[in-house]
């Protein structure tokens, strides 16, 4: 982890209400729009990562200056490309049912698989901070039961896929 890496950890285990919300928040929230975007359109995540770039990383979009991390933003999106099989099986096996996942909200399934993608392949990025960051997310666009849920999920996906990390006081 380089040291802007761990600043940009440091923000987010700050972030509150009042503050604005971290350069990496901000490219979880873009990587969110992008995948929802390639679900709704039938996009490529390739196609939907090029207008990001082009047309809304960097600009103000409904309010917020979307000035994201663009590295981690392109880091979520191609993990989510890459290994979208992995990823699937890892929240289907954390959800009660085999059919679970694609019964799910499009913006849901999407936060859940950046927060898988995020505890299966950025072993940098703290667990915690990883299901509070999605669990935050979740909780913009949904109501408290399906923020609690994503939490539930997320927490048994770290529990096995990064065991003895969750252990011990929360930070």
């Amino acid at each position: 982890m380089t040291p802007a890496d761990r600043e940009s950890e440091a923000r987010e285990a700050e972030d509150t209400e009042d503050a604005p919300p971290s350069r990496r928040r901000l490219a979880r929230l873009a990587a969110l729009q992008a995948l929802y975007q390639a679900e709704m359109n039938r996009q490529s995540a390739q196609t939907v990562w090029k207008q990001f770039v082009r047309h809304r990383l960097g600009r103000d979009l409904e309010g917020i200056q979307l000035d994201a991390d663009r590295q981690f933003f392109d880091r979520l999106l191609r993990a989510v490309a890459d290994h979208r099989r992995d990823i699937d099986s890892a929240v289907s096996a954390a959800l009660a049912r085999s059919d679970g996942l694609e019964r799910l909200e499009p913006v849901l399934r999407a936060a859940l698989r950046l927060g898988a993608a995020e505890l299966l392949y950025r072993p940098d990025v703290p667990p915690r901070v990883a299901i509070r960051e999605y669990t935050d997310l979740v909780g913009d666009f949904f109501d408290e039961p399906q923020a609690r849920f994503a939490t539930a999920v997320f927490d048994r996906i770290a529990h096995s896929v990064r065991p003895g990390e969750l252990d011990g006081p929360a930070a």
